[in-house]
């Protein structure tokens, strides 16, 4: 499949004077009649003739477009789907798998790395806990979803940014498209004079809430903040410094006036783990002290509960407030909520140990585990105000126990491996690359504690990419880019 053909044979050609004229008549047709929806068709149709003739290239199109994409939660009979964007990935999917099919040819090298294999158990058993789901047709749309947006992001992502140029064309379109939704949610913002109780809805359309559009555009900070920094060793001309460090004072404000509060801490994490990186600090290390902490945690969690329950600080337009609040487990009622949800998966995972209750059936069941002495003013048997708020308690009453430890694992092993192609290569350009993208990861698996949105495009497909760029970088570039063109 060739990227950008540097030839374009004659029935390219007619196709895309075919898209032009469609499009040329859609607009004509809409303004003299008035009809504006009708121009959604042409470009629907061009965008499916592009995506025939590029197939790569709208792949990694629409994928940096996700932060603009338009949620739509009642479409047909009240199927959701995002536009434009989940449409596009669908006929993507299935012209991909085609294209596979056709070559008949599967790079094998590249099924042998640990973490593919991670994440071809992990899909495995998203599958098997499907079959033994408590409401099968929730648990196969889920599953179906969760499906093509990691074969797309990482199985084809794995194959397009073997040239590592692709890679940067990525990063920087999602940057792009990130900055545009942060200005004009900003912009819209700017209205309420940012307070906190205006930043709950106020990236609508293209987010429902202020934690799942935090935590997308996280992703893209650290491309920024490394962009930014490392002006010379990607190539940037010296003329767009001032730009990039203007770009990303924008998206940090963005992030801070969101008042979410996950993701801050995330931030600090991931600043935390660069600092390891730095003086070399080994994965095998943290991982140990990780697991005596967790290990601690759970012995003395009584001691540790009373202690959070004499912070009783609240919500706050108060930066410095709203920080102190992310531990009062007392009267903050999204905290309590939070612990009501972790609770529910911990019971339901009892019920249902071995597969659990199904991907993506939390919503639907957890209500009867409810307890009236831990229901909050928010609580509700509905899951409209989000369901276990977070991808680890998800898993397990979703997927069991084993469902827990395989996410958990791969996690664990996608951090790890990205610590791995950071201390063993010698090329600049890919230690600063697989930096990028390991920090913006680690800030999604931070924000994964307290939250989870890996099932919306927003921030499934940053994540999916970003762990194949991991993979790539570890097969193809550690000791040297391959096809290595024009990086930005």
């Amino acid at each position: 499949m060739n990227l950008l053909p540097l030839q374009i044979s004659a029935k390219q050609k007619i196709l895309l004077f075919s898209v032009l004229v469609l499009l040329a008549f859609g607009f004509a047709f809409a303004t003299v009649f008035q009809a504006y929806w009708v121009i959604f068709l042409p470009i629907g149709i061009a965008a499916i003739l592009i995506s025939i003739l590029y197939t790569e290239k709208a792949l990694l199109f629409f994928g940096a477009l996700a932060p603009l994409s338009v949620n739509n939660d009642n479409l047909f009979g009240g199927f959701g789907m995002s536009l434009p964007t989940e449409p596009m990935y669908i006929f993507l999917f299935l012209l991909l798998i085609f294209n596979v099919y056709r070559e008949g040819r599967i790079n094998l090298n590249t099924l042998k790395h640990p973490l593919v294999i991670m994440v071809v158990i992990y899909l495995a058993w998203l599958w098997i806990a499907s079959i033994f789901s408590s409401l099968p047709l929730v648990s196969v749309k889920y599953s179906l979803a969760r499906t093509w947006y990691i074969t797309l992001f990482f199985f084809f992502g794995i194959r397009i940014f073997r040239d590592y140029s692709k890679i940067h064309w990525f990063l920087s379109a999602f940057t792009i498209f990130t900055l545009i939704c942060v200005a004009y949610t900003l912009i819209m913002h700017s209205v309420d004079g940012f307070s906190r109780s205006a930043s709950y809805g106020i990236s609508w359309p293209f987010f429902p809430d202020h934690g799942m559009y935090a935590a997308s555009i996280a992703f893209a900070f650290f491309i920024l903040f490394f962009y930014t920094f490392y002006v010379r060793q990607f190539n940037f001309h010296v003329f767009f410094s001032p730009l990039l460090l203007f770009a990303l004072f924008v998206l940090t404000f963005g992030i801070i006036v969101s008042f979410t509060r996950a993701t801050w801490l995330s931030l600090v994490v991931a600043f935390g783990v660069w600092g390891l990186l730095r003086i070399k600090v080994k994965f095998s290390w943290i991982f140990v002290v990780l697991l005596s902490v967790g290990t601690y945690a759970v012995i003395q969690q009584d001691e540790i509960l009373y202690s959070l329950e004499a912070n009783k600080q609240g919500s706050s337009d108060e930066l410095e407030g709203h920080v102190k609040s992310v531990s009062n487990i007392t009267t903050d009622p999204s905290n309590l909520e939070r612990i009501n949800r972790w609770k529910c998966a911990g019971r339901m995972v009892s019920e249902r140990p071995l597969f659990g209750f199904g991907p993506g059936t939390y919503v639907f069941k957890y209500g009867p585990f409810q307890k009236s002495s831990e229901l909050t003013i928010i609580s509700t048997n509905s899951g409209d105000l989000g369901d276990a708020h977070s991808e680890f308690f998800s898993a397990m009453s979703e997927m069991g126990y084993i469902g827990l430890i395989v996410w958990s694992s791969l996690v664990l092993l996608t951090i790890s491996t990205g610590f791995k192609v950071i201390y063993q290569t010698s090329v600049a350009r890919v230690k600063l690359t697989a930096s990028i993208v390991l920090l913006g990861l680690i800030t999604y698996y931070i924000h994964a504690i307290l939250n989870n949105y890996s099932q919306y495009d927003k921030v499934a497909v940053p994540l999916w990419a970003f762990t194949a760029i991991i993979v790539v970088l570890d097969l193809y570039h550690k000791n040297g880019i391959v096809n290595a063109q024009k990086d930005i």
